[in-house]
C-alpha cells in the first residue's frame, strides 16, 4: 500500500508502507474524470495541470487540519499498470477504507461557498444538489460510504456538509441502505441478497466491477477479470460465497496449538504478563501486542506462559501458534491451522490454505481466536509482495492477518520496526529486557541440579552473564550436563579464563524442549542470526555494529561514531537499526551509546567467522587515534570520554605498519594527558612503547619519531630521572633542528625542555641562557600572548626566583600571570602553576601575607580542577602546610615571650 505524506501545504510525496494499519491516514473518496492525476503522473511530477490535482491538494489540506500527516487517493497511490497491484488493490480496499482515520467525501456538483465557516444556514440551497449527486450512483463508492467510521462529506468549493451521522437520515432516503449498516453493525446482520441490493441501483464504467465493488460487502476474496463480463463475475462471487457459508464454525471446542508444555518453573516477567492481561482483555475489539527484545532475552518464554494462562481463564477462545521467521514456516503454520480445524480443502494441493485460513479468521462466527507469531524477526517476510511464480498468493503475508474484532494477535520479535508494520505503531510494543537480579538467580537455581552451588555463587555467575535469560539456561544445560566435574564456581573460572573461553562456552549448543527446533540453543549463534540479517539489509548498520563491538561497552560517543559516517543523516539510517533489535541502547539523557557486553563478545566473534576481525580492530585504532587529542587543559573533557574506548583498542594485536602507527599515535595523546594528570610512571610506559612502534616503522630521520622522543624525556624530567631526561631530549632537539629548523615550534619546546632540565639540575646559569633565547624566540615567532611564550616566561621567573633574584623573577612572574589570566582563563592548570610560583617568589621577597593568601586560592582551585592527589595540587598543598606550619610556631614563640 502506498501513502501519500504531507511535506508542506502543497507537496506531498508517496511513500510505501506495508499494511493498511501501519500508520494513520485520511482518505479520499470521489468521482473520477478524465483529468485524474494517475501514479505515473505523480512520479513524473507531470500531473499538476490536471484538474484532478485539485482534489489531492484539499484531501492533503482537510488530512492536515485534522492533524493526520498521511492520506490516500486512489487515482494516484495505485499503479494501475501493474496487473497484481490492482488484483491486489481490488481485494484490499475495502479495507484501506475500513481502516482510515476519516474518509473525504468530495462532491464536485454540489456547491456551496462558505459563509464565516456555519454552512448550516444554507443547508437548503445545497441539499437538493446533494441527494442529485452522482457520487450516490457509482458502484465503487458504495463500500467508500460503509466502510468508514468517519466519513465527513464537502462541496466542491471545500465546504464541511456534515458528516455519516448527521446526514444519516438524508443518506438512507438517497441510498436505500439501512440505518443499521451506516452505522457500522456486522455485515452478519444483513443477508447477501440484501448487500447485493444496495448496489442494484448503481453503475461502474466497467461492468465487471459492478461484482468487484461488492467483495468487501461480502467478505470474500478473487482476483478481477477484465473481460469476463458481469455473468460470470457474479458466478464465481456467488461461488465464493458459497464456499465461505459451507466453511464449519465452531465444530470444535477451541483449544490450543502451542507446541510447547507449561513450565512449571517459569520465572519472573509479571509485569509483562499482567501488561498483555489488560491490553487482551479488551475482547469488544481486536488488538495487536508485539514483544520486542534482544535475542535470547525470554520473548518466546513469555508468549508460551500467557498462552497457557489465556487458555486456563478463556477456554472458548482458539490459540494458534505460528513460526513467523519465515514466509515457508508462516505458511506451515496457517496449514497446521486448517489441518486442525479440518477446513474444506486443507488437504488438497490445489488448495491456497493461507486464503482459506484467512477467511476463516475474518469471520467472526468462528468465535474468539488469539494467534502468536513467534519470531517475527524479518519484517520483509510480511510486508514484501509474492514472487510471480507464487501463484497461490495474491498478496503480501500481511494482508493474511485480519483484523477481526473477535481476534488477537501478539508477535515476538528481535526488530522493533514489527510494530510499524505488523501491528499499531510502537506504543503496542512492550520491550523486554534483561531479568531483574533476583529472577536471574531463581531461573539459575531451577535449572541446576540441587546442592551443587551456594546462593553467593548462583549470584556471581548470573551477574557476569548480563542477566540473559538464554546465556543462563545455556550455562545451567552445560554444568547439568557435566555435574560430576562442573560446579559453578568451576563453569565461573573457565568463562572468566579468557574471551576465547568465553566464547566457546556461549557457542555451546544445548538441547532444549521450550525453544522452536528451528532456533539455535546457543547466545553466539542466536545472535549472529540477526547480525547476518542486518549484513544483508543494512550493510552500513553492520559496519557501525562492527565498529562498536572494538570499543568499551559503554559510553561510546556519538563524534566517534561520525568517523565512518560523517553526516548526521547517514549516522542514524546507520543506528536505526541496531536500536530497533536492540543491539545498542542509548544511556539515558545523553547522546553515548552502549552494547550489551555479550552482544559485543557475538559481534566479535561472528567478524572472525568471516575474517574481518583484524580489519575491524584497526579500523577501531585508527578512529579512537584521530579523535583522541593531545593532553592540553581543553581537551581533558574529550579525553576523559575517550580514555575507556582507547584502553580497549590498545589490547588487539596489530599486524600492518598503518595499524601499528595509528596505535603509536593514540599512545602519544594518551601520554601527554596522563604527564598533564601527573601519572608519571603511565605516561613514560605509554611514551617509551609509542617511541618503541615509530622506531621499528618509520625512517630515523621521521619527525614524529623525534615527537616521541621528546615527550619521553619530558617524563622522565618529571619523575626526576634528569641525566636520562637530559640525553634524551638532547636527541630530540637535534631531531627537531633537522627535520624542522631551528625556529620551529617543536625545535623551542625541545629547547625549553632542556631548559628545565637544566633548572631541576641546579645549572641556574644554563637554564637562564637557554630560556632567555627560547622566549624571545617565541615572542618574535609566535607572539608575547602565546601560551607557550607565556610558559618561557614562567619558567625564566621562576630561574630568576632561584638564584636569588625576588625583583626580577616579581616583575616578569606577575606579567605572565596577568597575560596567563587573560588569555587561558583564571583556572586553567598553566595559570594555577603562575599564580603558586608568584606566592612562592613573594613569600621569598617577605610578603607572607600576600603569599600565604594567594597560595591558599591557589590550592582550592588545583584540588578541584586538577584533584587532590595531582603533582601540582601535592607540592603547593605541601608548601603551603610548611608555611602555615612556620607562621603557627612564630605565633607560638610569640605568645610565649
Amino acid at each position: 500500500m502506498r501513502l501519500l505524506e504531507v511535506k508542506s501545504s502543497s507537496e506531498f510525496s508517496l511513500i510505501q508502507v506495508a499494511t493498511h494499519n501501519t500508520l494513520p491516514y485520511a482518505i479520499l473518496s470521489h468521482t473520477w474524470t478524465d483529468q485524474e492525476v494517475t501514479y505515473q503522473d505523480l512520479i513524473s511530477s507531470a500531473g499538476k495541470s490536471k484538474s484532478g490535482y485539485e482534489k489531492i491538494k484539499f484531501c492533503g489540506e482537510q488530512a492536515t487540519r485534522d492533524g493526520l500527516q498521511y492520506f490516500w487517493v486512489d487515482t494516484c497511490c495505485i499503479d494501475k499498470s501493474n496487473s497484481t497491484e490492482l488484483s491486489t488493490a481490488i481485494n484490499s480496499i475495502f479495507r484501506w477504507y475500513q481502516n482510515a482515520k476519516k474518509c473525504y467525501v468530495y462532491l464536485t456538483d454540489v456547491s456551496a461557498p462558505s459563509h464565516d465557516g456555519d454552512v448550516q444556514p444554507s443547508q437548503s440551497t445545497w441539499e437538493a444538489a446533494f441527494r442529485d449527486s452522482k457520487w450516490f450512483t457509482r458502484g465503487w463508492t458504495l463500500q467508500e460510504l460503509i466502510a468508514p467510521a468517519i466519513v465527513e462529506f464537502f462541496s466542491k468549493e471545500h465546504t464541511r456538509l456534515g458528516d455519516k451521522k448527521s446526514l444519516e437520515k438524508a443518506i438512507q432516503e438517497i441510498t436505500q441502505i439501512p440505518i443499521q449498516a451506516l452505522q457500522g453493525n456486522p455485515f452478519s446482520d444483513f443477508s447477501i441478497a440484501e448487500r447485493k441490493k444496495w448496489a442494484a441501483q448503481r453503475q461502474t464504467t466497467e461492468e465487471e466491477d459492478l461484482v468487484y465493488c461488492l467483495l468487501g460487502l461480502c467478505e470474500v476474496s478473487m482476483p478481477p477479470i477484465y473481460g469476463e463480463g458481469r455473468e460470470k463475475a457474479l458466478f464465481r462471487l456467488t461461488d465464493e460465497v458459497d464456499k465461505r457459508s459451507r466453511m464449519p464454525i465452531l465444530q470444535k471446542k477451541p483449544f490450543s496449538t502451542v507446541p510447547f508444555d507449561k513450565d512449571p518453573d517459569f520465572v519472573g516477567r509479571q509485569d509483562i504478563l499482567e501488561a498483555l492481561e489488560l491490553q487482551f482483555s479488551r475482547r469488544e475489539s481486536h488488538q495487536r501486542v508485539v514483544l520486542v527484545g534482544l535475542g535470547g532475552v525470554g520473548k518466546s518464554q513469555i508468549a508460551i506462559e500467557f498462552s497457557h494462562r489465556l487458555m486456563s481463564q478463556d477456554p472458548q477462545t482458539w490459540v494458534f501458534w505460528v513460526h513467523a521467521s519465515t514466509a515457508e514456516r508462516f505458511e506451515q503454520g496457517y496449514k497446521a491451522i486448517a489441518t486442525v480445524l479440518e477446513l474444506p480443502g486443507w488437504n488438497d494441493p490445489k488448495t491456497d490454505i493461507l486464503s482459506l485460513v484467512w477467511r476463516w479468521l475474518s469471520d467472526i462466527r468462528s468465535g474468539h481466536w488469539f494467534l502468536i507469531l513467534d519470531n517475527a524477526d524479518d519484517t520483509n517476510v510480511f510486508s514484501s509482495m509474492p514472487d510471480k511464480e507464487l501463484e497461490h498468493r495474491s498478496r503480501p503475508l500481511s494482508g493474511y492477518i485480519p483484523q477481526t474484532i473477535t481476534g488477537s494477535v501478539l508477535l515476538t520479535t528481535r526488530d522493533r520496526r514489527a510494530a510499524l508494520w505488523l501491528s499499531t505503531g510502537y506504543a503496542s510494543a512492550i520491550a523486554v529486557d534483561l531479568m531483574t537480579r533476583k529472577d536471574a538467580e531463581q531461573l539459575l537455581f531451577t535449572k541446576i541440579p540441587e546442592g551443587i552451588s551456594s546462593a553467593t555463587e548462583r549470584a556471581e555467575l548470573v551477574r557476569e552473564l548480563d542477566y540473559l535469560p538464554l546465556a543462563i539456561t545455556q550455562a545451567a544445560a552445560y554444568i547439568s550436563a557435566r555435574v560430576t566435574r562442573i560446579t559453578v564456581p568451576r563453569y565461573l573460572a573457565l568463562y572468566r579464563n579468557d574471551e576465547v573461553s568465553q566464547s566457546r562456552l556461549l557457542d555451546e549448543e544445548s538441547g532444549d524442549l521450550r525453544r522452536d527446533p528451528g532456533v539455535s540453543n546457543s547466545v553466539i549463534r542466536t545472535w549472529q542470526i540477526s547480525f547476518d540479517q542486518i549484513k544483508d539489509k543494512w550493510s552500513s548498520a553492520a559496519n557501525l555494529l562492527s565498529l562498536i563491538a572494538m570499543l568499551d561497552r559503554q559510553g561510546i560517543p556519538d563524534f566517534l561514531l561520525h568517523a565512518i559516517y560523517p553526516n548526521d543523516l547517514d549516522l542514524e539510517a546507520a543506528l536505526n537499526p541496531l536500536e530497533e533489535f536492540s543491539l545498542i541502547s542509548v544511556e539515558r539523557g545523553s547522546t553515548r551509546f552502549e552494547i550489551h557486553r555479550l552482544v559485543q563478545l557475538a559481534t566479535r566473534k561472528w567478524l572472525e567467522r568471516y575474517q574481518e576481525l583484524e580489519q575491524w580492530q584497526g579500523m577501531a585504532v585508527k578512529v579512537v587515534s584521530n579523535a583522541f587529542p593531545n593532553g592540553d587543559y581543553k581537551n581533558w573533557e574529550t579525553c576523559d570520554a575517550l580514555w575507556p574506548h582507547a584502553q580497549e583498542v590498545l589490547r588487539s594485536k596489530f599486524v600492518s605498519d598503518t595499524s601499528s602507527l595509528a596505535k603509536a599515535a593514540l599512545l602519544y595523546h594518551m601520554g601527554w594527558y596522563s604527564w598533564m594528570q601527573g601519572r608519571y610512571m603511565l605516561a613514560s610506559t605509554q611514551s617509551q612503547e609509542c617511541l618503541s612502534i615509530r622506531e621499528r616503522v618509520l625512517q630515523g630521520n621521521d619527525v614524529e619519531i623525534f615527537h616521541s622522543v621528546g615527550l619521553l624525556g619530558l617524563v622522565l624530567q618529571y619523575q626526576g630521572k634528569y641525566n636520562k631526561a637530559e640525553t634524551i631530549t638532547r636527541r630530540a632537539l637535534a631531531g627537531h633542528k633537522i627535520a624542522l629548523g631551528a625556529e620551529h615550534p617543536s625545535t623551542l619546546t625541545s629547547m625549553a625542555n632542556l631548559a628545565s632540565t637544566f633548572w631541576n639540575q641546579g645549572r641556574w646559569k644554563e637554564a637562564e641562557d637557554l630560556e632567555v633565547q627560547v622566549m624571545e624566540t617565541r615572542k618574535r615567532v609566535l607572539g608575547q600572548e602565546h601560551p607557550d611564550t607565556l610558559t618561557s616566561m614562567a619558567n625564566l621567573a621562576s630561574t630568576y626566583r632561584n638564584q636569588g633574584r625576588w625583583t626580577e623573577a616579581k616583575e616578569l612572574q606577575v606579567t605572565e600571570l596577568e597575560i596567563c589570566s587573560r588569555v587561558l582563563g583564571q583556572e586553567h592548570p598553566d595559570t594555577l602553576t603562575s599564580m603558586a610560583n608568584l606566592a612562592l617568589i613573594w613569600k621569598g621577597n617577605g610578603q607572607d601575607i600576600d603569599a600565604l593568601k594567594l597560595m591558599k586560592h591557589c590550592v582550592k582551585v588545583q584540588a578541584r580542577i586538577l584533584g587532590a592527589n595531582h603533582p601540582y595540587t601535592l607540592s603547593s598543598s605541601t608548601t603551603l602546610l610548611g608555611w602555615e606550619t612556620e607562621n603557627l610556631e612564630v605565633s607560638t614563640s610569640t605568645n610565649k615571650e
